[in-house]
């Protein structure tokens, strides 16, 4: 089982979406966002746990404190400079406009569909970010997963 925040999911697809079939490692911030992702890519019927929290990508970082929490900073948000803040917020909001509770369990494909279903909302998800910032995520995450869903 993959233990993983919404906008993680949303963002492998995005990069699945712009070109990116095999994910390599960070070798500045030692999270594990390259196996995570390339285990959802190739694997649709991986079971995914949903969480705001610490997930699977995040628990290697060189930013994730003892107790579990980002201690990155932001500076392209009027307001917020704690990444995980940013985070929290962009997952509750995916966790709302999709009908989902955390610690639920789907399989990768599902959900993808779940938040392929919810598409349109992602301009609003990110609605701190500039228009063409969240234009570009929304047009690659629809790429994305039209081919990970095979609906291209």
């Amino acid at each position: 089982m993959i233990k993983i925040k919404p906008h993680h999911f949303l963002d492998i697809i995005k990069l699945y979406g712009k070109g990116i079939d095999k994910f390599v490692p960070d070798e500045i911030y030692k999270h594990s966002f390259y196996s995570v992702a390339n285990e959802i890519i190739k694997n649709h019927q991986a079971i995914v746990q949903i969480t705001v929290n610490e997930d699977d990508i995040c628990r290697t970082c060189k930013c994730i404190n003892e107790k579990g929490l980002c201690t990155d900073k932001i500076n392209h948000i009027e307001v917020i400079n704690s990444k995980d803040e940013w985070n929290k917020i962009l997952d509750k909001r995916i966790i709302e406009y999709a009908g989902l509770q955390e610690e639920s369990e789907y399989l990768a494909h599902d959900f993808c569909t779940i938040l392929y279903l919810i598409r349109e909302n992602i301009k609003d998800i990110w609605r701190e970010e500039t228009e063409d910032l969240r234009n570009q995520r929304y047009e690659n995450f629809c790429i994305g997963a039209k081919k990970y869903l095979e609906i291209l």
